[in-house]
């Protein structure tokens, strides 16, 4: 996202052009959070982080590959990585509150909010190492290419959850059988 409207301008776009394209993508990151919050509430936590990862991913590889014009697109590209984005935040925000004791939260959430944010800062000063060495359409790339690394954590995690869950009621069931 940082990256995108220095592309656009290196490309002979308009501030107006830019502006449109960075209003897609905030109203993705915003405007649809009670969707993310729904999906969240509806289908967990987790499956909502992945649908969101995933978006991400595709968002960055539509970016990437978007012809120079940008056009369509590039506003599409950039309105799914807000939206990505809301369902990973909103979903990990839920998911991170709702283990914890009232008086915890604020707290937590300020310390998560506090090291998310210094982590984005940290990226998009990466990320203009990145556009000044390869380019664009490469940094595109390993963003999305970056996606794996949280999908695999989580994806291994949620196995290993559902293995131990399941394991722990077939021992239940286990017990539970009377004697003949």
């Amino acid at each position: 996202m940082t990256m995108t409207p220095l592309h656009m301008v290196e490309h002979g776009h308009d501030l107006g052009a830019v502006g449109l394209v960075l209003s897609a993508h905030t109203l993705g990151m915003f405007a649809f959070s009670p969707l993310s919050g729904w999906l969240s509430d509806r289908f967990g936590r987790v499956p909502t982080i992945f649908l969101g990862t995933a978006v991400l991913g595709v968002a960055s590889l539509m970016a990437a590959f978007a012809p120079p014009d940008g056009g369509l697109v590039l506003v599409t590209a950039l309105f799914l990585l807000g939206l990505g984005w809301s369902f990973g935040f909103v979903a990990g925000s839920a998911m991170l509150s709702e283990n914890l004791e009232i008086h915890e939260r604020t707290r937590v959430q300020g310390v998560a909010d506090a090291l998310i944010w210094s982590s984005a800062a940290a990226a998009a000063l990466g990320s203009g190492l990145i556009m000044a060495a390869v380019g664009y359409t490469p940094l595109g790339i390993l963003a999305a290419a970056a996606v794996i690394i949280p999908v695999i954590v989580l994806r291994s995690h949620h196995a290993a959850t559902a293995r131990a869950t399941d394991e722990a009621r077939a021992a239940e069931a286990v017990v539970d059988v009377p004697p003949p």
